[in-house]
């Protein structure tokens, strides 16, 4: 049914309570990523970076759940993050953070579509643009088009599907095969897996916290589905949704241990060939499809829903006042249509693997953490420098990338975002003072 309105199409009919808002919250963040990069921080660094890689997740939300009490205590009432932005925000340092925010949430576009890519490659032996085609079709009518009301008809089920996989599959497979022997196929076959004082392993946890927690705290779905929550039931239902979250990477890297602890491997899609092999149940196999297709499209539907309502809200809307809600509405179809098409023909012709995408926007995401928890936690209008101090942060960051590894510059990004807002809150606090001085010497 058409939204009667946009606040509507944006919001749903109703304020929705702790249940809903955690089905919401994870049908957003259990995503072709968790499925397919936590396996692949495994192979990478080890169990023990598929274990820093669920913790990092976990841990960004449950912080996230602090940072949303103090936002909904100062602004109880928004459709976007642009509406908290606008009240924090000189217009410069606005408009700086929203073109940011466009850009991230396409790149998170992006990496669901590069998920969707590699579904579709394991499943169909038809060209990929036929795959994807229908993919990003399927995505733009359900969430462009039928808006938050449809989203969150569909998302209990593809939740309920995302569960039943992580449970099922790991424990048919290991009622199946046995630890024992998943534990000596490991030792024989892949014995540096089993480390846990790799410098790249330690790196790449102290890493991924300053991406995740820039990533989860600047993520417009997460702040979408803030405002759409019960103030007292914020903390509680970020909390618990971290809590749950971090269930499924940890049983997603153990699926792929079942794959691999009998030989070698070359790459995520060598390991999704040898978990189709192993499943010998069409019904564990058709749950393992369904899975993987709820997480990317509920994932996508959610962030390409989030981006729209910004744009249409904060971006277009002050230069055209004087459009009713269902020109509104019909803009909003239209820019599912543009962006769908977009991020396909970006996934076409492009082929990075999931934690190469996830990493290099990693650095943006560090350099926006400092900026972002100073507009949260400081009185009244923040000044300029702040955002500007990420836009500066991430220029320097990939200038120097080339001569120091990935991890390095990240934590860089994030260290210079910071020494600038320090600077200039000190040289501003010394300024004011000295016309204070000034003042009263007059």
């Amino acid at each position: 049914m058409r939204p009667r309105s946009f606040q509507e199409y944006v919001q749903g009919p109703i304020q929705i309570g702790m249940g809903l808002g955690i089905i919401s919250l994870l049908a957003r963040w259990v995503t072709g990523t968790t499925i397919l990069s936590s396996p692949e921080s495994m192979v990478k660094y080890g169990v023990f970076g598929g274990i820093g890689y669920a913790l990092m997740g976990a841990i960004a939300l449950f912080m996230f759940s602090f940072i949303g009490r103090r936002v909904r205590q100062d602004f109880p009432v928004g459709l976007t993050m642009g509406d908290y932005l606008k009240t924090r925000l000189h217009p410069l340092g606005y408009w700086i953070l929203l073109v940011i925010l466009v850009l991230t949430s396409l790149h998170t576009l992006f990496i669901q579509g590069m998920a969707a890519s590699t579904l579709c490659q394991f499943l169909f032996d038809t060209p990929l643009y036929v795959g994807l085609f229908f993919f990003f079709c399927f995505c733009v009518l359900f969430a462009g088009f039928g808006g938050l009301k449809f989203i969150h008809g569909i998302a209990s089920f593809q939740v309920i599907s995302m569960f039943a996989a992580a449970i099922l599959i790991p424990l048919y497979f290991f009622v199946k095969e046995g630890i024992q022997p998943v534990y000596d196929g490991i030792r024989l076959y892949h014995p540096y897996m089993l480390v846990i004082n790799k410098y790249d392993l330690w790196n790449f946890i102290f890493a991924g916290l300053l991406v995740g927690f820039g990533q989860f705290f600047f993520d417009l779905t997460s702040w979408h589905r803030l405002f759409m929550i019960e103030i007292k039931k914020v903390p509680l239902t970020f909390s618990l949704s971290g809590l749950i979250w971090i269930t499924f990477p940890l049983s997603f890297s153990s699926l792929f241990i079942m794959v691999i602890f009998t030989g070698g491997f070359t790459d995520i899609h060598s390991i999704l060939v040898g978990l189709a092999n192993k499943i010998t149940t069409p019904f564990i196999f058709i749950l393992f499809i369904l899975c993987a297709f709820s997480a990317i499209t509920s994932t996508f539907g959610a962030c390409l829903h989030s981006l729209i309502s910004l744009i249409v809200a904060n971006i277009l809307e002050p230069f055209q006042t004087k459009k009713s809600d269902q020109q509104k509405i019909r803009m909003a179809y239209l820019l599912s249509i543009l962006i769908g098409g977009m991020v396909f023909v970006a996934t076409l012709f492009n082929s990075p693997t999931l934690l190469e995408l996830l990493f290099y926007s990693g650095n943006i995401y560090s350099a926006l953490l400092a900026p972002f928890l100073a507009i949260v936690f400081s009185k009244g209008k923040v000044a300029n420098f702040i955002p500007i101090s990420a836009v500066l942060a991430i220029v320097i960051s990939y200038i120097i990338q080339p001569y120091v590894s990935d991890f390095q510059s990240i934590w860089f990004s994030g260290l210079a975002s910071f020494t600038i807002i320090v600077i200039c809150t000190i040289l501003t606090f010394i300024k004011t003072k000295w016309r204070f001085f000034k003042t009263k010497l007059n």
